[in-house]
């Protein structure tokens, strides 16, 4: 799944970021589909995920619930979320391996990281797909700190103006970096967007360790 691939920042800011998506092969196996995703849901939700979301519902951080994206699951669409540890994805693919449900299963991280958690639950990934960057005009992209931000979202939803206003009102002690993460979340549609590495990217640009009260704050 390309539009998982182009997260940028460094290795360490990248370990704790997983994006599993579950999917059903259009024009082969998606008839009849919808149960065998609602399982892999259930799956998926044990294990905690930091967001989910599908098209058809939106993700929580923009007000649905779990219950509306499992209803919102039909035969054609897939399960989209991430996940902040390893343990949480290991947890995920032994459950999907257990149930054999038949289903198409990426899984987007560090390469040696992803496939040493493969070897661990005994899967032979079927493909490798690489970012090799960004080409073309570049000198016309965001920095790279709001780069960080905006490639969580594959799909190109989050602005960097929007980053940038979240950036600002962390830097005035006006927002937590967890209140700047769910501030800019939402826009995010189908939710592999990460809330965890987003607040810990946030905080670098804390006051002096304090956080004023967003109290009475425009957002």
């Amino acid at each position: 799944m390309t539009h998982s691939l182009h997260r940028r920042g460094s290795p360490e800011s990248l370990a704790n970021d997983y994006v599993v998506l579950v999917t059903p092969a259009i024009g082969y196996n998606d008839e009849g589909a919808a149960d065998k995703l609602r399982e892999a849901l259930e799956v998926v939700l044990a294990a905690g995920p930091v967001n989910i979301g599908s098209y058809a519902t939106g993700t929580v951080f923009a007000g649905a619930t779990p219950e509306e994206i499992r209803r919102g699951l039909w035969e054609q669409p897939r399960v989209r979320c991430v996940f902040s540890s390893r343990e949480q994805v290991v947890q995920v693919l032994k459950g999907l391996k257990e149930r054999d449900l038949g289903l198409s299963v990426t899984v987007s991280g560090l390469m040696d990281e992803v496939l040493d958690m493969a070897r661990e639950v005994g899967l032979q990934p079927h493909s490798v797909n690489l970012s090799l960057g960004i080409w073309g005009k570049t000198d016309a992209l965001p920095p790279e700190d709001v780069l960080e931000f905006v490639t969580m979202c594959g799909h190109g939803l989050i602005s960097r103006q929007l980053v940038e206003r979240a950036i600002d009102l962390v830097k005035q002690g006006r927002r937590t970096p967890e209140q700047a993460a769910r501030m800019i979340a939402p826009p995010c549609v189908c939710g592999i967007f990460n809330p965890v590495r987003a607040a810990e990217l946030f905080r670098k640009y804390v006051p002096g360790g304090e956080v004023r009260s967003e109290r009475g704050v425009e957002g």
